[in-house]
């Protein structure tokens, strides 16, 4: 499956999943919405921009910089398990 192809189809699924769980969490008031709007506005800013330059962008080079913050979140994970912080 073409690279750009399959992340778009995981990101829909993402957030079709992040929806659902965030309706039940706001129902249950685990969700302050206070400080849940910002972050709401941020990441459809972002995703807004992110499909804009994913039209533009070389799949070549779009796989180099997901694959550097993959491992930058793996050392990330690995270095809070090693110091015990969360």
């Amino acid at each position: 499956m073409p690279f750009k192809v399959s992340t778009t189809t995981s990101n829909f699924m993402i957030g079709v999943t992040a929806a659902a769980s965030a309706g039940i969490y706001l129902g249950r008031g685990y969700i302050a919405p206070g400080i849940a709007m910002p972050v709401t506005l941020g990441v459809l800013g972002g995703a807004l921009l992110g499909a804009r330059v994913l039209m533009h962008a070389r799949p070549q080079v779009l796989r180099v910089v997901f694959a550097l913050v993959i491992g930058a979140m793996g050392a990330e994970m690995i270095a809070s398990g090693i110091t015990g912080r969360i």
